[in-house]
């Protein structure tokens, strides 16, 4: 076990002229005479102790459950605020903490049996930390994944995630590395960001947090897990025409770094935001006065730095844009092109983005509001509205280039399609959250094939207005779990699925 001992440097001011004192305590009798050999503590000088005051924070043991791969800290004096902890300099999630016990993890993949360095730091007090040599036996290696879950024979359950004003506008969702849902979203009311941490896979409770109130913000964001398991944010100051991102520093996201990562005034609408393996977030937006499609590229993973790249820049272009990222870091986005109307596909020839290639995906009245993933084989598949004919849509491309497509249509009963969201399954099959403007209410579509040529289609909530913000994501158990605004109300919902494709609707009330 080894210790790092820290002595902060105290700046209050010098002392009032007055009566010599000894330069002690006893404690350090030792140090302080070898001190006054060195001509550092002169008579009649008067010392500050006053750092001496502080408690040292100790780490005194750590063990690891092998089944959850949370590491259980036993110590003092960790602080009233949440700390920090590190395991060979990467970043652990605390999930809960005392003054003298931390849950963390789980560890991340790559942790091999042997010796690590763990590190805690104070969440109060940055200067007071302990590094402990901690020793992990075979349990620490990371188990091949499991198979896909046992689904069971539960109805969908909905219900109210927030209600405090006018809320849930924008909504983004992704499963966090302690395998709950997390979810951002603007509080419409006092035109804040906040996010929801679930603290179970069905979302039945949460805790919320302000994330942002500095100006008008949360307008159109996207939401990611960043590489050290803690969501990442970005989003659109609307005031001041900024786009920012926040780093969360914990699961709940009660403590961000918050930054600027486009201040020109003009940027920042139209927000998605992925993170590919290397760590360093992407960030897909439009550009307000040229009406171009851009990308930040963050140079750290809290985008305190970032190359800006225009990546589509003929007509009016990059509205409703959706991000994702492809295992060899290429970075693709689809939008909307509102000087043709039609639904286009961008591609980074290079990680940097200075090379680009775009392709329009369909033609005609299409893409006003589209979502992108890149399915099991690697391709991209885009769900989007036909605006012109009032139908979801949906292109699956043959390669990565998208220069050939299979176009189906999805829905076209009534007036549906909009603000499409679309997740892929345990079963590798897309399963699409989208609105049904006919009706006001919010619509499940379940692909039954790659190409989604066929797909089950189910009204999944139909009390009032709701669905015209919508975001989707597939739980650590198997189903898809859906946030959505409820219009008649002015709430943030959340439906977590009874089944792969949200057909077990609950019983009437």
């Amino acid at each position: 076990m080894s210790r790092l001992s820290v002595i902060r440097l105290s700046s209050a001011p010098p002392p009032a002229p007055g009566p010599a004192r000894l330069c002690t305590p006893p404690r350090l009798l030792l140090g302080l005479f070898l001190l006054g050999l060195l001509g550092l503590c002169a008579p009649g000088v008067a010392q500050d102790y006053d750092w001496l005051d502080d408690p040292q924070l100790i780490v005194i043991s750590a063990s690891l459950d092998p089944q959850t791969k949370l590491l259980s800290i036993e110590g003092e004096n960790f602080g009233k605020r949440l700390p920090s902890v590190t395991l060979d300099r990467e970043p652990l999630t605390v999930r809960r903490a005392t003054e003298t016990t931390i849950e963390a993890g789980p560890l991340p993949r790559g942790i091999t049996p042997g010796s690590h360095i763990l590190r805690v730091v104070a969440g109060d007090d940055r200067s007071r930390f302990d590094a402990f040599s901690l020793q992990l036996g075979e349990a620490a290696a990371s188990p091949a994944p499991p198979p896909p879950p046992a689904l069971n024979g539960r109805a969908n359950r909905i219900h109210v995630l927030d209600d405090d004003g006018d809320v849930g506008w924008s909504p983004a969702i992704a499963i966090g590395a302690d395998g709950l849902p997390v979810v951002a979203y603007l509080d419409y009311g006092n035109r804040d960001l906040k996010v929801a941490h679930c603290k179970d896979a069905a979302c039945t409770s949460a805790s919320h947090a302000l994330v942002d109130s500095r100006s008008d913000v949360g307008w159109s964001l996207g939401l990611a897990i960043g590489g050290d398991g803690l969501p990442v944010i970005a989003y659109f100051d609307s005031d001041r025409g900024v786009l920012k991102a926040a780093r969360c520093r914990d699961a709940g996201c009660f403590e961000a770094d918050i930054v600027d990562v486009d201040a020109s005034g003009a940027a920042g609408k139209f927000v998605d935001i992925t993170v590919p393996e290397d760590g360093l977030p992407v960030i897909g937006y439009y550009d307000r006065e040229r009406k171009d499609l851009l990308a930040a590229l963050c140079r750290d993973p809290g985008c305190n730095s970032a190359a800006l790249r225009p990546l589509d820049t003929a007509g009016d272009v990059g509205w409703h844009s959706a991000i994702a990222a492809a295992p060899d870091g290429t970075i693709l986005l689809s939008y909307f092109d509102a000087s043709r109307r039609d639904l286009k596909l961008v591609r980074c020839l290079d990680r940097g983005c200075q090379e680009t290639e775009a392709v329009a995906v369909d033609l005609g009245g299409v893409g006003m509001g589209t979502d992108l993933l890149l399915d099991a084989a690697g391709r991209p598949f885009i769900v989007y509205w036909d605006f012109f004919n009032d139908d979801l849509k949906a292109a699956r491309c043959r390669d990565l280039t998208c220069s050939d497509a299979t176009l189906s249509r999805i829905d076209t009963a009534g007036s549906v399609g909009a603000n499409p969201a679309v997740a892929l399954g345990t079963d590798s099959l897309p399963v699409i959250a989208y609105h049904d403007h006919s009706n006001s209410d919010i619509k499940v579509a379940r692909c039954k094939d790659a190409d989604c040529t066929q797909a089950r289609v189910v009204t999944l909530d139909a009390e009032g207005s709701v669905g015209w913000h919508i975001d989707i994501a597939v739980g650590a158990d198997g189903l898809p779990v859906v946030v959505y605004y409820d219009e008649t109300n002015g709430d943030l919902k959340v439906a977590h699925c009874g089944d792969r494709g949200c057909t077990r609707a609950p019983p009437p009330r």
